[in-house]
């Protein structure tokens, strides 16, 4: 499907096709939770979805499957991280008409500007591929008696808050260079545009990213957006 073939099914049956309702944790999109949030469509003033508000056991959760992950995913070596991550890219480029649709009807851009905004999401994770293999340490000249080197080490679980106004682009921008340099994520966007990175997130697992390595639970900033910060 085209972008204007997602564009005319929502304005004709005025839903997305296929938007996950629960958080992504551990691979998997959850079961929805009983407290729900309504999406609205700025461009029309009306609600199109529904989404899950999150508890501080549902970040619990996330963080625990990405601590697990964290352990794996840094034994991994950085040129499969480049491969995998290459592979994201590509993906984004297949979807990008679903991606940019879900982006205009949930924040208000103009599709022209969703557009960019995945192919510039689609950029980073190529550029930062790119980077995987060449995040090195150094040698550091002591003197002839000495050997000193310094060795990068990943830092483990990493959390990222995503605005409302670039949410497509800012989460591949905090995601990207973290997987690269051997992180899991925990996300969590904004309330009022939550769906591009919970649907970012199941084509992450799809072009080869390992279950629990990248974890959104959405929701409110004062529930669960402190976590995240700590």
């Amino acid at each position: 499907m085209t972008a204007h073939d997602f564009a005319q099914d929502y304005l004709t049956t005025g839903r997305l096709a296929a938007l996950p309702d629960g958080h992504f944790i551990d691979g998997k999109t959850t079961q929805p939770s009983n407290r729900k949030m309504e999406s609205f469509d700025p461009g029309r003033a009306e609600a199109f979805a529904e989404f899950s508000i999150g508890e501080e056991t549902d970040m619990d959760l996330a963080i625990a499957s990405a601590e697990t992950a964290a352990r794996h995913w840094r034994q991994v070596t950085p040129g499969e991280r480049c491969r995998i991550l290459n592979n994201v890219a590509r993906l984004f480029r297949e979807n990008a008409d679903r991606l940019s649709v879900i982006e205009v009807v949930d924040s208000g851009k103009t599709l022209a500007e969703a557009q960019g905004d995945i192919q510039s999401s689609a950029r980073l994770f190529e550029y930062y591929a790119g980077a995987a293999d060449k995040l090195d340490g150094r040698s550091v000249n002591l003197g002839p008696a000495y050997t000193a080197f310094t060795v990068r080490e990943p830092v483990g679980v990493t959390g990222h808050i995503i605005p409302w106004n670039y949410p497509t682009s800012t989460f591949a921008r905090g995601v990207a260079p973290a997987l690269a340099a051997g992180c899991s994520v925990v996300a969590k966007p904004a309330e009022t545009t939550p769906f591009t990175a919970l649907v970012m997130a199941e084509m992450l697992c799809e072009a080869g990213v390992p279950e629990g390595l990248v974890n959104v639970v959405t929701g409110l900033g004062a529930d669960i957006g402190g976590p995240v910060g700590t």
